[in-house]
């Protein structure tokens, strides 16, 4: 369980560092640390509550 919860965690941030890379490069001239720093919520955020809710859903079945 930990293994699979952890590579489904480390799948989902590599995602969404992956879709934030390609906008921030595709959408602004000139990328600043900023966007870059604006991106660790939603680089933490979604992966931690897409896995927790998939363990739920693994648990109950």
């Amino acid at each position: 369980m930990p293994i699979k919860f952890f590579g489904t965690f480390l799948a989902y941030i590599v995602i969404v560092m992956a879709i934030g890379a390609l906008f921030i490069n595709f959408t602004f001239e000139k990328p600043l640390v900023e966007y870059w720093i604006l991106l660790l919520l939603p680089l933490f955020g979604v992966p931690i509550l897409s896995t927790v809710a998939l363990a739920k859903i693994d648990q109950q079945a």
